[in-house]
């Protein structure tokens, strides 16, 4: 080659390089750009007799500096450090609701009972009641509050599911895209460094988004699969994801394949959309579910335990609290697939409230038989082959299953939340304070006549009152009042009077004089309904000694049933697991174990976003060392090359000069 071709390859080969650098410079700031290096080769040499004599330089290539597998340790530390801090950003918000003193429970139902507490020393002051009333209301109103602040969140998380997942398509139809280009570029066998830049920095942000594996192709183009493998980008092509109401009433989203309509809630992980679903399924469910269960068992108890009572005009107690067995409630705990073929139409009634769960439960119905699920625990509840029977009970649930109408169908999913719409539902429906029923029914009074020495203590129920048996005592035709006389001789206290048509079981009941004892006996209609009654009698009575039990008229001044009140503040009255047979746990126990739990996890959630932000920034230097563009590297290489450009022009010229002296010659 003449001196003037070596010298315009060294002009080529220097522009080119200069080029390069121009463009690493101007780039320097642009996210996900990766520096570029121009590679030379000297020519092959021409041979002579003289040696071999060289003809200048070739650009080879002009490579990508990156390194694959810490590209992929920054794109697995960002899709991490996305889901904690997405998951972390709303498990505080929620921290902060259960645990702050102006929406917390634990300080309602502390003044609840405190007031109830006050109003036992002075039972007839309409003052006392009045607050007692007003504190119940307050009670329910941060039930509502509560519920209603974290459907409200619910409802955040799901229009950002619906709003990830469309940008989630549109980056998928650009990586599809990309992945087209690259793939024309690389079939010309040169790599399209800018596309590829463009292209992983679009795989980067997109994990950012969800938790994805891509996986590279032999033709260049990287296939992206979502969680365990499915497939969301196939080289060009793009399967488009769709949002969808989930089973559960609208409370959740389904995420689902919009051509097959496969859910992939279950394979979706990392990223912001995995954060905020698992939130969703960890804290969020859980926590109206909890709430919903205390309100619930809470209301329940209060009801019971005021139609156990009678209020200030002697009429037993009507609820305070509203019913949990309303038709609007019992259908609300359903949920119906609207794929559904069949007609039924449940009810959800809640039998025994203290055995109730915070689990939500699933009844499916294939090949003539249905199947329910516990979803807490997935375990099955009950199956059997349809049609259903016209009620399903479940004892150690808490709840039956009533098929108000229709019939299922192979096909059928139903889906069942028993608890998770209480806190909602909660309202206070007493309005008149003279209503607390704060006196118990039944009173006790020796005869005046006694001579020996006893005392006794007032009669408690200890079975619960239902309508029919209210009626037995301030019914048309009651059972009281009735006499215990005292047989001496059998040392037995023995029924005396009793009103027609009822029986006392046992009628001669046993007693040790001078010790107290205590003596237990049931009233009985004789149309099967009963009142198991106990006190307590000691003393030395003697023979043809009395005492009556009557109904308790113009008992205002009486707290008996309102003490029994204040006392649910410390009973067990909720289940704390499925795994445990019956109640074990009080209301406020049961509230802080939720406060508890969603600050354990948030704390956890802290420290790993922590975690992940201090790996994040690791992996991010990583990258820069590789394939971060160094400024002050590239003034030296501008440097350099413009010299070398230079000194390629002037061999032109001497090359020029000297050709010009041939020709003068």
């Amino acid at each position: 080659m003449s001196l003037i071709g070596i010298a315009l390859s060294g002009l080529r080969a220097s522009q080119t390089s200069l080029s390069t650098t121009g463009h690493n410079i101007t780039n320097a700031t642009t996210e996900g750009y990766s520096r570029q290096r121009t590679e030379q080769s000297t020519q092959q040499p021409n041979f002579t007799g003289s040696g071999f004599v060289g003809n200048g330089v070739t650009v080879d290539n002009i490579d990508r500096l990156v390194n694959r597998f810490i590209n992929e340790e920054l794109r697995i530390a960002g899709q991490n450090l996305s889901a904690s801090e997405s998951y972390l950003d709303q498990a505080s918000q929620l921290d902060r609701l259960l645990a702050a003193e102006n929406t917390s429970l634990t300080l309602s139902l502390e003044r609840v009972f405190a007031s109830l507490s006050s109003a036992s020393e002075d039972p007839a002051s309409v003052a006392g009641r009045q607050l007692s009333l007003s504190e119940a209301g307050g009670l329910a109103d941060r039930f509502n509050l509560l519920y209603g602040e974290i459907s409200q969140q619910n409802n955040f998380i799901n229009n950002q599911t619906e709003a990830l997942v469309a940008e989630i398509n549109q980056y998928a139809a650009n990586i599809a895209a990309l992945n087209d280009a690259v793939a024309l570029s690389f079939a010309n066998n040169r790599a399209p460094n800018d596309l590829l830049d463009e292209r992983d920095q679009a795989i980067r942000e997109l994990s950012e988004l969800v938790g994805i594996l891509p996986v590279e192709q032999d033709d260049g183009t990287i296939n992206i699969n979502l969680g365990t493998g499915q497939p969301l980008v196939v080289s060009s092509d793009v399967n488009v994801l769709r949002v969808e109401p989930s089973l559960d009433s609208g409370f959740q989203l389904d995420v689902a394949l919009s051509d097959t309509g496969v859910v992939l809630n279950d394979v979706i992980s990392g990223g912001q959309l995995g954060g905020l679903l698992s939130y969703q399924d960890d804290l969020v469910i859980p926590a109206l579910n909890e709430l919903g269960r205390l309100a619930i068992v809470m209301s329940d108890s209060f009801n019971q335990q005021q139609a156990q009572g009678i209020d200030s005009a002697g009429n037993f107690g009507v609820n305070i609290f509203t019913e949990v067995n309303t038709t609007n409630a019992m259908q609300n705990r359903v949920s119906y697939d609207v794929d559904n073929t069949g007609s039924a139409v449940f009810e959800i009634e809640i039998t025994d409230s203290s055995l109730l769960s915070a689990s939500d439960y699933t009844l499916r119905v294939d090949s003539g038989n249905y199947e329910i699920v516990r979803l807490a625990d997935r375990a099955i509840i009950a199956s059997g082959a349809i049609p259903l029977p016209a009620t399903l009970s479940f004892p150690a649930e808490g709840f039956d299953i009533n098929v108000a109408s229709g019939a299922v169908a192979n096909g059928d999913d139903f889906f069942i939340a028993p608890v998770r719409n209480g806190a909602d539902e909660i309202q206070l429906v007493l309005n008149e304070p003279t209503q607390l029923a704060f006196a118990s029914p039944l009173r006790a009074e020796t005869a005046t006549f006694n001579r020996g020495e006893m005392s006794i203590t007032q009669p408690v129920l200890a079975s619960d009152l239902q309508a029919a048996t209210q009626n037995m005592l301030s019914g048309a035709t009651p059972g009281v009042p009735f006499d215990l006389v005292y047989n001496e001789g059998a040392s037995t206290w023995d029924v005396a009077n009793l009103p027609a048509g009822y029986t006392v079981t046992p009628a001669n009941i046993a007693f040790n004089p001078g010790v107290t004892n205590t003596i237990a006996f049931t009233l009985d209609d004789g149309a099967g309904n009963t009142i198991d009654i106990e006190m307590s009698v000691s003393g030395r009575p003697e023979n043809g000694d009395e005492f009556s039990v009557s109904f308790n008229t113009n008992g205002v001044a009486d707290n008996r049933n309102v003490l029994t009140m204040v006392e649910l503040q410390t009973a067990d009255l909720i289940r704390s697991s499925s795994a445990v047979a019956g109640p074990n746990q009080s209301l406020v126990d049961t509230y802080g174990q939720l406060v508890e739990t969603v600050g354990v996890v948030t704390a956890q959630k802290q420290i790993e976003a922590a975690a992940n932000q201090e790996i994040y920034d690791q992996a991010f230097v990583n990258r820069e060392q590789i394939s971060g563009v160094n400024l002050d590297e590239e003034a030296s290489n501008l440097i350099l090359y413009e010299q070398a450009y230079n000194a390629s022009a002037q061999v032109i010229s001497v090359a020029r000069d000297l050709f010009n002296r041939i020709l003068e010659i």
